[in-house]
């Protein structure tokens, strides 16, 4: 019997350290974080392969461009530098249309209050019934993960946001120009729309340096 209870005590505790280690593994932020790549973020159009299909391009530039922008937001607010933040944030400016600064300003202000240094965009969609047509106006859903100097996970938020893809078709290639219209929009304005389970898309590509 006592063989048997050192047995069912060992696999308790077993038990209890695998579900530890996989209940904590997104709790730790572990990204290729390169601060020079990120200082050379600038919101460009993007060139996608003449292999992907439309639904795909959109895609990857979407969370690539979701993915520039929160790294190099975390970067801006954490320098100290008066020239690299003036620099970091005319490099924000560009992603949202007319050089429009207060959702700039106020995510700058709350990951600097929160002390966050690594971002990461996990869950991605692309909401459904949107056209997936040149110069659309598209929305999507995302969860964007805060973490702090330790790299540990400070908190993870779930937004909608809109963005605008224009093409431009350029020989032998598609080129598209990005912006956002809005990183978090109103709750009042989301049409009971969500992350699909089952719908997260994932890039399949680097940001450019």
């Amino acid at each position: 019997m006592r063989t048997i209870s050192k047995i069912v005590q060992f696999s308790m505790i077993l038990l209890m350290s695998v579900w530890m280690i996989f209940s904590c593994k997104d709790d730790k932020y572990k990204g290729d974080y390169n601060p020079e790549a990120i200082k050379g973020y600038k919101n460009e159009a993007s060139t996608v392969s003449s292999k992907m299909d439309s639904v795909e391009a959109v895609n990857f530039i979407a969370k690539q461009k979701l993915r520039e922008f929160f790294e190099l937001s975390a970067l801006a607010s954490n320098t100290n530098d008066t020239v690299v933040d003036s620099l970091l944030r005319d490099q924000l400016l560009s992603y949202f249309p007319k050089k429009d600064t207060t959702e700039i300003f106020s995510l700058l202000r709350n990951l600097r209050a929160k002390k966050v240094t690594y971002t990461s965009v996990s869950k991605f969609a692309i909401l459904p019934k949107d056209s997936i047509t040149p110069d659309s106006i598209k929305r999507i859903a995302y969860t964007i993960n805060y973490f702090n100097s330790d790299k540990k996970l400070i908190e993870t938020n779930n937004h909608v946001g809109v963005f605008v893809l224009k093409q431009e078709p350029i020989k032998f290639q598609r080129e598209f120009k990005f912006y956002f219209r809005t990183l978090n929009e109103k709750q009042d304005s989301i049409q009971k729309d969500s992350i699909p389970s089952g719908v997260i898309q994932k890039s399949r590509g680097k940001s450019p340096k």
